[in-house]
């Protein structure tokens, strides 16, 4: 029974994740969204803790979806434009790594002339 527990609780921190990095969050992002520390959301994260029935109503509503699709891992992943999904990732990038973005950028402008 431990080991359900554990692997349900593993689960639920890998859709918490994955619907945070979809949504473009950063953990920072969601842990001032919750008012928690970035160490509570890595613990969650990764499987490592359980979560009270409040906290779980907080981070669907922080990150705008359902308990349904944090426990079953369904998310309409066209609610997630191209646009959204670009202006969102650029806040995971450092300095460094947006300048590789831009010439990037640049390089497909340049490219259509």
């Amino acid at each position: 029974m431990k080991e359900n527990k554990e692997n349900t609780l593993k689960i639920i921190g890998q859709n918490i994740k994955r619907i945070r990095l979809l949504k473009g969050l950063t953990q920072e992002q969601l842990a001032e969204k919750l008012d928690k520390s970035i160490n509570f959301i890595s613990i969650i994260e990764r499987g490592e803790s359980g979560i009270s029935i409040p906290t779980i109503i907080d981070i669907c509503n922080a990150l705008q979806i359902n308990s349904d699709e944090l426990f079953n891992g369904l998310i309409d992943k066209q609610v997630v434009t191209d646009d959204e999904f670009i202006t969102n990732s650029l806040n995971m990038f450092n300095r460094e790594d947006k300048k590789i973005v831009k010439g990037l950028i640049e390089y497909i402008i340049n490219s259509k002339k």
